[in-house]
């Protein structure tokens, strides 16, 4: 029976044949790591990323806008839903996402305070709107985004804001006070960048063994027992998202070993650009 008939009839089975061998049916290691490759500025907004590894491409564009102090949030994400996306799915990693700013994991609140051109903090705060367009999904799509939002940010431009409202003016300020000196341009202060990975979790019943896969595509997922998706920061595991059942918390470790090491390179790229 060729591999090809198989794997038409016997998904489970193609591709325990190579897995038991330690690779994917094209040839990669279990546990290799797929090309991340990002670029900076591509999209408008005040800042803006493009990113495409394992299998999917995301764009990501941030535009911004100027509020009073207040206590409401100061973020709002939308991932676009798609043919390849659909609306509900949509919905939760946009929940997911807005969690980790809510939690301060990308900046904190108060580094989105508008400053004036001597870098005074003002009454006043950026609202961030970050828009995520799927443009190729063959595989994780968190993996992705986490990636696509730090680098948008890390290229985010807010300019100086010249407010003509005294300090003991109790006043209201209003929007004909509030202008935007592009003559001078801030940087955001961030927090340090994210990294996601996600993996299957593949059970060979002959060998009565777990295996542990990076980055599985959308094929491979559907023969694995349990899919997991985890977010790290620089010194603490921040998110896990998991579909099925984990039943080894040595597996856990390892991944999030995995995903800090694959931190660490992205961290580096980021800063020379």
């Amino acid at each position: 029976m060729s591999s090809e008939v198989l794997r038409g009839i016997d998904p489970r089975g193609y591709f325990s044949t190579f897995f038991r061998e330690g690779v994917f049916p094209d040839g990669r290691g279990l546990l290799d790591e797929q090309k991340l490759v990002f670029k900076q500025g591509e999209c408008g907004g005040v800042g803006s990323s493009v990113v495409s590894t394992q299998g999917v491409t995301v764009s990501c564009s941030i535009e911004a806008s100027v509020s009073l102090v207040s206590d409401a949030p100061l973020v709002d994400i939308n991932i676009e839903p798609s043919q390849q996306l659909p609306e509900k799915d949509a919905e939760e990693y946009n929940s997911l996402l807005l969690s980790l700013f809510t939690i301060d994991n990308f900046v904190k609140r108060e580094n989105l305070r508008c400053l004036d051109i001597c870098d005074k903090m003002l009454p006043l705060e950026w609202q961030l709107h970050v828009t995520i367009k799927v443009l190729s999904l063959e595989g994780s799509l968190l993996d992705a985004v986490v990636c696509a939002i730090g680098a948008a940010l890390a290229d985010t431009k807010l300019p100086s804001i010249a407010l003509d409202h005294a300090d003991t003016d109790e006043s209201v300020i209003e929007k004909n006070q509030i202008r935007a000196d592009y003559r001078s341009m801030h940087k955001l202060t961030l927090e340090e960048p994210l990294m996601c990975c996600s993996f299957g979790i593949f059970v060979d019943s002959e060998k009565s063994k777990e295996l542990l896969l990076l980055a599985p595509n959308f094929e491979a997922i559907s023969v694995c027992r349990a899919t997991c998706s985890v977010i790290v920061g620089k010194d603490n595991m921040v998110a896990v998202r998991e579909r099925g059942r984990l039943g080894n918390f040595s597996l856990l470790k390892k991944m999030c070993q995995i995903t800090a090491e694959r931190r660490q390179k992205f961290v580096e790229t980021l800063r020379s650009t």
